[in-house]
């Protein structure tokens, strides 16, 4: 079942019919390959984000699952069964508290590394497409640019409603983005994210991953949300926002008639193969990537 209800109607947040999807899609400068949906199985010994993770959040990997079970997490998830996390800007729950506050941590800039790593020689390898690519040690690398601060979530079993049916476009990111979402936890069911599989079809179904999988969708215009978790398990998990250089118009406005929001050098990094395409597009910070309503509260 979609989730219900609407956000505050806001200048940062400007949704577009669920009718219209398929007629932006076709107007997307991602060539088809990109904007399917795909499962793809990654090393976790090269890129052991589950222990990095786990490291941040002070439990053992093995636990992540059932991190509502620990004694911290049973103060997490009776916080979140009493009302008072509702994913409202500035009140963050208990584990995302803990995230946050690890930013300067050695735990974290491990996990920065690997993640660095993974985008610039896993990531790039799978954004290929066409446009601008040079043959890499392990394979076609392309020019990407990642989203600087991942966006990172802990869903406890608490069965309360988060966010709302979206894609990203509603918040204007770019056509050229893509989406890459991985869990470190098993998910299933109602622990986990549910999509479309192409923009405005309307055949939502839950995403079934286990660790060492990550989904690759075109988020931008295929909507996605999550349910009430109610699986007895909780599901850590963290995705990021992928801009393909090769087909990013860096003259782009969004539907108010605005230069991009997101720019390369504050909400992107850079990673995969260099190109004349990735220096044009950093050329200036532009807005504080802080200041940018994101849709990271909009699904769990």
């Amino acid at each position: 079942m979609e989730k219900s209800g609407k956000p505050e109607k806001q200048k940062r947040f400007f949704p577009i019919p669920h009718s219209d999807l398929a007629e932006y899609c076709s107007r997307s400068p991602l060539p088809r390959e990109l904007q399917e949906a795909k499962i793809l199985d990654y090393d976790t010994n090269q890129f052991p984000f589950q222990e990095a993770i786990a490291d941040i959040l002070n439990v053992c990997p093995a636990d992540l699952a059932t991190i509502h079970e620990t004694g911290e997490g049973k103060l997490a998830l009776a916080e979140e069964l009493a009302g008072s996390n509702h994913r409202k800007r500035g009140k963050q729950p208990h584990y995302l508290r803990l995230w946050t506050s690890s930013s300067q941590t050695p735990a974290r800039q491990r996990f920065n590394k690997i993640l660095h790593q993974f985008v610039d020689q896993f990531v790039s390898v799978h954004m290929g497409g066409t446009g601008s690519v040079h043959m890499g040690g392990t394979g076609r690398q392309a020019a990407v640019a990642y989203q600087r601060e991942p966006t990172f979530r802990t869903v406890l079993p608490s069965g309360q409603e988060y966010g709302y049916r979206h894609c990203d476009a509603d918040y204007h990111h770019p056509p050229a983005e893509v989406n890459w979402w991985l869990p470190v936890t098993q998910v299933f069911g109602s622990n986990t994210l549910h999509t479309e599989s192409e923009p405005g079809r309307g055949d939502f179904s839950p995403v079934q991953l286990k660790y060492g999988q990550v989904l690759r969708f075109y988020g931008n215009l295929c909507q996605h949300y999550a349910v009430p978790n109610t699986s007895g398990k909780s599901r850590v998990s963290f995705d990021l926002r992928v801009l393909s250089v090769a087909h990013h118009d860096t003259e782009w406005t969004d539907r108010l008639g605005r230069q991009c929001l997101f720019k390369v050098g504050a909400y992107y990094t850079r990673a995969g193969a260099g190109s004349e395409d990735t220096k044009k597009l950093e050329r200036g910070t532009g807005e504080d990537p802080e200041e940018i309503l994101d849709c990271a509260d909009l699904y769990s």
